[in-house]
């Protein structure tokens, strides 16, 4: 039987079996201490948790860089997982991954991280591949699970729950102040505010990528490299179409380098918040753009909802409705 005790204000359970290793959580109820306790003693009677023949001293620094080595090799990481286990690295890279506790995985996402909601949750989930795979392929003495105790204690908290949807809608008059800012600036120019409101693309990761050799001229499509999806990091090139007047805009830069707007995304990402700034423009994001201009492809009943998700590069119809913001005032037009 697990041994669950009142510590200070939180409710600690422990769990020791003869050849196992010691399984230890701390929980603000007694209620979630049960719970847990009752569920890794599940897993041990059901031989998911290995026995222990010898103490394991591999860190979860060290099981992460030989994912990155092995793992990425074979399936090369988006940016987005390459720079989440660089930080799960960095901050539980001593910890020894028989002993990782749903405590300090908690701590890992509350306090070093200072992350919640659906951010703190990517991070979850890639920890626990990569126990999963150190379990499974490795054969080390770790327990994925205790990822899922962290997950159920951080969802009891209210910190995986999802952010509200923004419905902060740029007004004609802010659109407008911002391209005239713009028109002082080398790098984001109005052409490229425009090019957003008009493609509905992903600002900036796609667009800085869209090169020339990848328009077709005839269709008024381009290819937009590595677009993003849940499964497939790398590799998922998709040809898009160029509407809403994108293409005459595209055709107007100048071909100075193979990209169609030669720029570090993270100039723009930079330049629009002090553009906003010197406007006195209030809670106004460079995604913010996107957002409108999907609102606007929904709006004109142009394109049935699979032709829309291949311009805006959605893979479910309900990710696609959270980028609309159309007002009950429209249905009456």
């Amino acid at each position: 039987m697990a041994s669950i005790i009142r510590v200070n204000d939180k409710w600690r359970a422990q769990i020791r079996r003869r050849g196992m290793p010691i399984k230890t959580a701390s929980f603000p109820t007694k209620a979630l201490a049960t719970q847990w306790a009752r569920a890794i003693e599940a897993e041990i009677d059901a031989g998911r948790i290995l026995a222990v023949t010898q103490k394991s001293s591999i860190t979860i620094g060290q099981l992460v860089r030989r994912y990155v080595d092995e793992i990425g090799d074979v399936k090369p990481f988006g940016r987005n997982k390459d720079d989440v286990l660089k930080r799960i690295w960095k901050f539980l890279d001593t910890e020894n991954a028989a002993d990782l506790t749903a405590e300090r995985i908690v701590e890992y996402i509350l306090e070093d991280r200072g992350i919640s909601g659906v951010t703190a949750s990517i991070d979850l989930t890639y920890l626990k591949g990569v126990l999963k795979i150190a379990r499974a392929l490795w054969r080390e003495p770790v327990s994925p699970a205790v990822v899922d105790d962290a997950r159920e204690i951080l969802r009891y908290m209210g910190q995986l729950e999802r952010s509200n949807m923004r419905d902060r809608r740029p007004t004609t008059e802010e659109i407008e102040g911002i391209k005239n800012w713009c028109r002082r600036s080398d790098s984001l120019t109005p052409d490229i505010i425009d090019f957003i409101l008009a493609s509905c693309f992903r600002p900036p990761s796609e667009i800085v990528r869209l090169r020339w050799q990848d328009i077709d001229h005839a269709d008024r499509t381009i290819v937009i490299h590595d677009r993003k999806d849940p499964r497939r990091k790398i590799g998922n090139h998709q040809i898009v179409p160029l509407l809403n007047g994108s293409y005459d805009i595209v055709m107007r830069q100048p071909q100075r380098a193979p990209e169609i707007f030669p720029a570090n995304g993270d100039t723009w990402s930079n330049l629009f918040p002090r553009a906003c700034r010197d406007l006195g423009i209030k809670d106004l994001t460079l995604y913010d753009l996107r957002h409108l201009a999907i609102t606007r492809l929904v709006e004109s009943r142009k394109y049935s909802i699979p032709e829309m998700m291949l311009v805006t590069g959605h893979k479910d119809p309900r990710q696609l409705m959270r980028y609309t913001h159309i007002q009950a005032r429209d249905l009456h037009r």
